[in-house]
């Protein structure tokens, strides 16, 4: 009879004991959150790690182009040293130029276009 009422007491008591957690299952859900934590912070580590290398290979490429613009312009005239030495000389062939008559037309088609309000 000891039996049957030990017996019916476990029986009772375990599905409540199988349905509460123990310390062991316990510390295995914490280690998996830990592990799915520092598999998320690798990730993020990664990704910035991968911004920053673009980044620095963008601001590199752009600074290549400039020195490439820069070393393409032709060089400033400079004024000499030497005060005995006469200023550059500036080539007024390889201006633009626009003939005077040309020059007032467009000037008299713009004050028209300024003054005619719709």
């Amino acid at each position: 009879m000891r039996v049957l009422i030990l017996t019916a007491a476990l029986a009772a008591a375990a599905p409540a004991w199988a349905q509460s957690p123990t310390p062991y299952t316990d510390q295995l859900r914490l280690g998996e959150i830990q592990a799915q934590q520092d598999l998320a912070r690798n990730r993020m580590v990664a990704q910035e790690n991968e911004l920053m290398a673009l980044d620095a290979r963008l601001r590199t490429e752009q600074a290549l182009r400039d020195i490439q613009v820069q070393r393409s312009l032709p060089p400033l005239p400079t004024l000499p040293d030497d005060p005995k030495r006469p200023p550059p000389v500036l080539d007024a062939a390889r201006v633009a130029t626009i003939p005077d008559d040309r020059l007032e037309a467009s000037n008299q088609r713009v004050r028209e276009a300024s003054e005619t309000r719709r």
